[in-house]
């Protein structure tokens, strides 16, 4: 089973031909330890003609799936290249800014499927503080603020931030955490609602997060 070389990449190494494709597999070492113990068991292995299904199936799978975790990597990858990045700056306290009007329309800015990535600049902490704020001015409801509040406490807790969030789009992780469904799914959604509302009234590339 030692690898011939050339044309197979795995030069050095185990490998199995499939004697119907001719295709090389590489053996690591659980495949070996199986191939030991067939042999040990009475099995014969004199050519790969020789090796059994149950090797050659995991193989098969295995290839299949590096092959599959390949194909989505690339596809990711495609995908992030078509989302530009969005800055956000964190602005210091008592800096004139434009007021900011909540959305009259809360539909979700970003395309389907796509999730721009968005920079806090500033600290951390400070950008859900602010964030949470502006959530807080949208609402009159006790209990909306309590879960708003609780949103924000569970992400200071958990040493998350912004962009971890906006990123995950999970508002399940909130959820989990007794967060309501509908202010975690909004806490979640609004955090690019925001920057892309700030860029749209500013007509800047970079977003200011208060």
């Amino acid at each position: 089973m030692r690898c011939p070389g050339p044309p197979c990449r795995h030069e050095g190494q185990y490998c199995w031909q499939d004697p119907e494709g001719k295709r090389h597999y590489r053996l690591k070492t659980h495949h070996l330890k199986a191939l030991v113990k067939y042999v040990e068991q009475g099995g014969v292995l004199e050519t790969y003609a020789g090796v059994p299904d149950s090797v050659r199936e995991q193989l098969y799978a295995e290839e299949n799936q590096r092959l599959d975790k390949k194909k989505k990597a690339a596809e990711n990858s495609t995908m992030g290249s078509m989302c530009p990045p969005i800055n956000i700056t964190i602005l210091p306290a008592g800096s004139s800014q434009q007021s900011i009007h909540p959305p009259t329309n809360d539909a979700i800015l970003t395309g389907p499927g796509c999730t721009e990535s968005i920079m806090v600049d500033g600290l951390l902490d400070v950008a859900v503080d602010e964030y949470t704020e502006w959530q807080q001015s949208r609402v009159s409801n006790e209990t909306f603020r309590e879960n708003i509040n609780k949103a924000h406490d569970v992400i200071l807790e958990n040493c998350l931030d912004l962009m971890q969030i906006y990123k995950d789009q999970d508002p399940g992780f909130f959820i989990k955490h007794s967060v309501k469904v509908g202010a975690a799914r909004r806490f979640v959604r609004d955090i690019g609602l925001r920057v892309n509302r700030r860029k749209e009234v500013t007509g800047n590339e970079n977003i200011y997060l208060v």
